[in-house]
């Protein structure tokens, strides 16, 4: 009798096992699905850090400054927009005079998210900047959205939220 009470607390503990492996296992594969090309393993942190890194990479292009260093940054999508309303596909932002950035700026309140080869970040910078000679607000919103080609993020989209100082 008390080899069955053993028993069928056994079955519990076993059932209550393997709950927890497949509840445990869809998660694992459930976030597998939705962040492919990120490990299971990559915990958000590294996401994070993958986010800062492909921002740090586009930041960079632009502190180069050159049309060269840009464009190998771009998807042939990308497009901008700015807090004043104008806006730009590939062709035409590289066609026109690209903002002066001094250095690759400090990041903050950084948000990462990611899904299907896209990576999303949304984020504040603190910058020096002009813009066709007149200065850009030094601490504001971007965000910024790249897609994974081979080994590199590029990017598709950035919105860019500061506003030219008066």
């Amino acid at each position: 009798m008390q080899f069955a009470a053993v028993t069928d607390q056994a079955r519990r503990v076993w059932l209550a096992a393997t709950v927890a492996f497949v509840v445990g296992t869809g998660a694992v594969v459930s976030m597998a699905a939705i962040m492919p090309g990120v490990s299971v393993a990559q915990s958000v942190d590294n996401l994070a850090a993958e986010g800062l890194a492909a921002n740090q990479v586009w930041w960079g292009a632009l502190v180069t400054g050159t049309v060269a260093a840009v464009d190998a940054v771009l998807a042939p999508e990308f497009q901008i927009m700015r807090a004043d309303g104008t806006s730009y596909d590939k062709e035409d932002y590289l066609g026109s005079r690209l903002p002066v950035v001094a250095a690759i700026p400090e990041f903050s309140q950084m948000v990462v998210t990611a899904h299907e080869g896209l990576l999303v970040t949304r984020y504040y910078v603190t910058v020096q900047e002009t813009r066709d000679g007149q200065t850009v607000e030094a601490h504001a919103p971007r965000l910024t959205v790249f897609r994974k080609d081979g080994d590199a993020w590029l990017v598709s989209a950035h919105a860019n939220f500061a506003t030219l100082e008066k």
